[in-house]
């Protein structure tokens, strides 16, 4: 069971990574000093706006599963310090 989930973790690619990294970088002092439906809306309009500006200005494309993995560790976060 834990070699299928290394296995499932290491087909991540590492552009999903590197969202995933950044998200929780911009989001732990969310988390921690803003109340969790705050610190969602606040991740959740700067990983969707990033990947509207990249795809405005033509320096890539948007892709939703970007702004998800950017999303993610917020969420996460937030169900942990509330558990």
């Amino acid at each position: 069971m834990i070699n299928n989930i290394l296995k499932r973790l290491a087909n991540i690619p590492n552009d999903k990574l590197l969202h995933f990294f950044y998200g929780a970088l911009i989001g732990a002092p969310l988390v921690a000093f803003t109340n969790p439906l705050l610190s969602s809306a606040i991740i959740i309009v700067i990983s969707f706006g990033k990947e509207l500006y990249d795809d405005l200005s033509s320096k890539g494309k948007l892709e939703l599963m970007d702004a998800i993995f950017t999303v993610l560790p917020v969420l996460l976060m937030n169900i942990v310090k509330y558990i």
